[in-house]
C-alpha cells in the first residue's frame, strides 16, 4: 500500500502536499500548480485527515461537483500559513492542485507632504456664465437646490 506523507515546501505554514511511496513531489520554490499521481479520493482523504477538528475552524474544506469533475476547495484563515486558498481538481488519471500563495510584507511608514505630479484645474467657461445670466436668477436658484 502506498503511504501518504506531508511535504513541507518552506519553513512553517507551507501548504501540505501528498506524496507517493514516501517520495516527495519534485517542486520548485515558486511553483503554485502541482500534478499529483493519485486519484482524487486518496487526495481528498489526505486533506480531510490533515486538518484536525480544531483546525477546521480556521481551514475551511468544501467539496463541489459531480463524479469526474469534482473540486475540493481549502481556504485558510490561520495566521502562520503561507497560502490562502487551494483548489484540488479531479483529473482522469491524476489530480491537479492549484495553490494561491500569501505574501506578507513588513510595515512601511509613509511620511511626507508632497503634491501630486499632475493637477487638474477646471475653470468655468465665459459662455456658460453668459448662458446662466440670460436664464434669470429665480430659475438658477431652483437649479442650485
Amino acid at each position: 500500500m502506498h503511504a501518504l506523507i506531508l511535504v513541507v515546501l518552506a519553513a512553517g505554514g507551507a501548504f501540505p502536499l501528498p506524496s507517493l511511496d514516501g517520495k516527495p513531489l519534485a517542486t520548485t520554490p515558486k511553483q503554485t500548480s502541482f500534478r499529483v499521481p493519485l486519484r482524487f479520493e486518496r487526495v481528498r482523504a489526505f486533506y480531510e485527515a490533515q486538518f484536525t477538528e480544531a483546525e477546521r475552524a480556521e481551514v475551511q474544506v468544501s467539496l463541489a461537483g459531480t463524479s469526474g469533475k469534482r473540486t475540493l476547495t481549502l481556504v485558510s484563515r490561520r495566521p502562520d500559513d503561507t497560502w490562502r486558498k487551494a483548489v484540488v481538481r479531479e483529473g482522469e488519471i491524476d489530480t491537479l492542485i492549484e495553490v494561491t500563495p500569501l505574501i506578507r510584507l513588513g510595515e512601511t511608514a509613509i511620511e511626507g507632504n508632497g503634491k501630486p505630479l499632475v493637477q487638474f484645474v477646471i475653470g468655468r467657461s465665459g459662455d456658460v456664465k453668459r448662458a446662466v445670466d440670460t436664464i434669470g436668477d429665480t430659475h438658477v436658484e431652483q437649479i442650485r437646490r
